[in-house]
This record gives structure tokens, C-alpha cells and sequence, in this order.
């Protein structure tokens, strides 16, 4: 009988040969050995596909799967079919584990029990002179042990979007097939993680288990599907508060209200970076967000002033599209000018 790991890593990849080589070896360089490391290659048409099968010859907890899809769901669905450990990490293909942060998850998971532990992420960035720096996003809070103790702290989690995706959470494998959670089912990662959430009790953040994960580069394009996803995300996570019974609780809704305005953000900066639509087509997109009724609800919740947004907050809440353009062109170039006033939407945006 196969001993069964402690933990197994999940990794999807597509096209990643740059960094994938980084983001095995900082898992099986680790002191504990514990682990079992799967890779799920989408589709590579560079070299992902064969690092991966050489680093398997030699490492026998390594597993790799080659799927003739790009399909994120499907990938995510295989890779856990063949993950054995009683944890389960997930990880993005540029991410890479800090030294010893197996070790440090391994204690806390054993102490406490967990159900979900968050690790502590390092997010790198060009400073703009050739040099990385890190912006480190972790909470000092103490394990739960209770639905309601959970509950009281969601809004640390919520407001920075720590939910919106899987990288760098430890999931408790029993405890996801016994719910039936498959991501082909959920439809994307904040659908599959507020089933998960809906009734957990025992959470804890693993602050010297470091993550570090790559700054997300803005599209050149905008991409509908985008605001799209912002929106389901926003429906899905005021019907986990529902679920919860804290429709009234003014510290989730405003956490929830707020990651929604961080993406309604984004999704405007995506637009007026965009080369591929008209003047006319982005002004109309623009106006259609502001002044959707999901939009004016948050406003609604936030109140009129938030510092936090930037300038472009004030334009939403005036539902002023040519001042929210300017702004989003303003923050766009005090980002890439790594300015000091430029504005964060958030590390934890993505759609997937």
C-alpha cells in the first residue's frame, strides 16, 4: 500500500517554461519531504511539458499529467483526482515557495486541525529600475475554531480578495470530496472556495509560510469576460453572506462592497488601456459600469468618499465618465512611473 503524503502541491501549467523549473524546485528543494508535487500541463506549446517529464525521471514525487486542453477547470479537476495527500496546495506557475515553508505549514496544520490554511504572500514587482521589490499581504489573526469565529474574521480575507483564487491555500483534501466540489461543476475558483467556505469552522494563516507570487501585468486589451466574472464574483460572495445569515453584518458587506469596487476599477482601467475599441465603445463601456445597479449598491454601502480607490472613486460615485477615464489613465501611468500615489486595486483579482 502507497503511503500517503502529508501534503500534495497542484500546479497548472501553460507556456510556462521560464519559471516552471523555479516553482518545482522551491517545492521539492524543501527540508520536509513529506510531499507530493503534481503538474498538469495545458497545452504547452513551449517546452513546460518536457521540464516537467525530465524533473519526474528523477523525482519520484513528482507527477505530471498532459492535457490536450487549455481548460483551467478540467486541469484542476485531474490534477486532484491524482493528488494523494491528505492537504492539498495550490500554486501558480510562476509561484515559488520561501525555504521551509512545508515545514511551517505542517505545524500549523497538525496543531490546529485545520481545514484551510492561508500562506503568507510576497508579491514581486519591478521597482523600475531593473530590481524586484516585495509587497508582503499577510493577517495576524489567530486560528478558529468556531463557524462564527471564522465569520467575524472573513472581512480581513474578503476586502483583499484573498478569495478570489486558490494559489497559496491549503485545502483539506477529505474535506472537499466529502462536499463533492469539482471546478468544472463550481465554474471558477471564487465559486469553488465560497462552497468550500460555506460552513468552516477551523482556518488559520500560515505568516512563515511564504508564497511569493508575480505582480499580474495588465492586459493590453480589454477583455469583457472580465467584468463579467467581477460580477458573478459579487453575486457569489453576498449569497455566501447570506448563506452565513450576516446579510446585516456591516463589516462583511462593506469587505464584499469594497473588493467589488476594486474590480470594477480594474475593469475600467482595463478599458482605457485598451487599443483595440473606439472612443465612443469605451466611454459607453465605462458609463455601463458606473451606473450598474451593482455598482451604485457599493457606492451606496462605501458612502461618498474612500481614499483608498484614488481619484477615481470620486468619478464613479458622480458617475462622471470622462473624469473616471482621465483618473484611470492617471493611475495607469503613476503604476508603470511607480509612483508613490499610485492607487492598488488589489493582488488577488484574478478570474479564473
Amino acid at each position: 500500500m502507497v503511503k500517503r503524503p502529508f501534503i500534495s502541491v497542484i500546479v497548472l501549467a501553460h507556456d510556462a517554461e521560464r519559471h516552471v523549473p523555479r516553482t518545482l524546485e522551491s517545492v521539492l528543494d524543501q527540508d520536509f519531504d513529506d510531499v507530493q508535487l503534481v503538474v498538469c500541463d495545458c497545452a504547452s506549446h513551449d517546452r513546460t511539458a518536457a521540464i516537467c517529464r525530465r524533473c519526474a525521471e528523477r523525482e519520484i514525487r513528482l507527477d505530471v499529467i498532459e492535457l490536450e486542453d487549455t481548460d483551467r477547470s478540467l486541469a484542476f479537476d485531474r490534477a486532484l483526482g491524482v493528488a494523494r495527500g491528505r492537504y492539498v496546495l495550490v500554486l501558480g506557475q510562476n509561484d515559488w515557495l520561501a525555504p521551509r515553508a512545508l515545514e511551517h505549514l505542517h505545524a500549523l496544520l497538525t496543531e490546529h486541525d485545520l481545514e484551510l490554511a492561508i500562506l503568507a504572500l510576497s508579491v514581486d514587482e519591478d521597482s523600475g529600475n531593473g530590481e524586484l521589490s516585495s509587497h508582503r499581504l499577510s493577517f495576524d489573526v489567530t486560528p478558529t475554531r468556531t463557524k462564527d469565529e471564522f465569520r467575524d474574521q472573513a472581512p480581513l480575507f474578503l476586502a483583499d480578495g484573498i478569495f478570489n483564487a486558490l494559489k497559496g491555500k491549503v485545502l483539506d483534501r477529505d474535506r472537499a470530496d466529502a462536499l463533492g466540489l469539482r471546478m468544472q461543476l463550481c465554474g471558477n475558483e471564487v465559486a469553488y472556495l465560497a462552497a468550500y467556505l460555506e460552513d468552516i469552522e477551523r482556518v488559520g494563516v500560515a505568516g512563515q509560510a511564504v508564497c511569493h507570487v508575480a505582480q499580474q501585468e495588465m492586459l493590453d486589451h480589454f477583455n469583457m469576460a472580465a467584468y463579467a466574472c467581477c460580477e458573478r464574483n459579487h453575486e457569489r460572495y453576498l449569497q455566501l453572506i447570506s448563506t452565513w445569515h450576516r446579510d446585516r453584518d456591516e463589516a462583511l458587506l462593506a469587505a464584499v462592497h469594497r473588493l467589488h469596487l476594486r474590480g470594477i476599477i480594474s475593469c475600467i482601467e482595463g478599458v482605457c488601456s485598451s487599443r483595440e475599441i473606439s472612443a465612443i465603445e469605451r466611454n459607453a463601456r465605462v458609463r455601463d459600469m458606473i451606473e450598474a445597479p451593482s455598482t451604485r449598491a457599493s457606492v451606496a454601502v462605501l458612502g461618498d468618499t474612500s481614499r483608498e480607490f484614488g481619484f477615481i472613486y470620486g468619478s464613479i460615485v458622480r458617475k462622471n465618465v470622462t473624469a473616471c477615464c482621465l483618473s484611470a489613465r492617471l493611475s495607469i501611468l503613476a503604476r508603470i512611473s511607480h509612483l508613490p500615489f499610485a492607487a492598488r486595486t488589489g493582488v488577488m483579482l484574478s478570474c479564473a
